[in-house]
C-alpha cells in the first residue's frame, strides 16, 4: 500500500505547533517534531504534519491545489469532508485509488493557521479504512494547534 505524500513547492518543514493523539485502536510510532504518525493493527496509517508556507496562499488556492494534485495522480474523489481542526473549518477530501490488487482510500484534511498549514492524512485498504473512518475523523477534530 502506498502512503501518498503531499509536498507542494511552496511548503517547507516547520517546527510543529500542534498536539495530536492517535485514533482509537491505533499505536503512535516514530513521532518527529513536525509530524505525528500512528498505525492500526490492520495497516491503516494516520499522520499529522505541520508546514510553513513560503508564500501566503488562500484556502481556496489550497482546495484547488489538492484537487488538481490528486486528479493528476489518478485518484478519484469519493467525498468532501465537512470537518474542523481545533475549531477552525478545514478543507478535506477522501479519494480512492484502485490498483490491480486492491482499492485504497486516502483522506486528506488541511487547515491554515497564520503562516502554517496543518495537514492530516490517513490511508488504507478501503474496507479497513471504512471501519476506522469515524475514529480517524474524531482524532482529526481533536487536534490542538498551539
Amino acid at each position: 500500500m502506498k502512503f501518498l505524500l503531499i509536498f507542494f513547492a511552496l511548503f517547507i518543514f516547520s517546527c510543529a505547533s500542534f498536539k495530536a493523539k492517535e485514533p482509537k485502536d491505533f499505536a503512535a510510532y516514530e513521532s518527529e517534531s513536525d509530524k505525528f504518525k500512528a498505525i492500526s493493527s490492520d495497516g491503516v496509517l494516520y499522520r499529522v504534519s505541520a508546514y510553513e508556507q513560503k508564500s501566503e496562499a488562500s484556502m481556496d488556492f489550497w482546495r484547488e491545489a489538492f484537487l488538481l494534485k490528486m486528479k493528476n495522480s489518478n485518484y478519484k474523489q469519493e467525498d468532501s469532508l465537512n470537518i474542523n481542526i481545533d475549531g477552525k473549518a478545514a478543507i478535506g477530501y477522501i479519494f480512492s485509488f484502485a490498483s490491480s490488487t486492491s482499492k485504497d482510500l486516502y483522506l486528506v484534511a488541511a487547515v491554515q493557521y497564520k503562516e502554517k498549514m496543518f495537514v492530516v492524512e490517513a490511508t488504507g485498504e478501503s474496507s479497513k479504512f471504512e471501519n476506522r473512518k469515524k475514529d480517524i475523523l474524531d482524532a482529526t477534530r481533536n487536534i490542538k494547534v498551539n
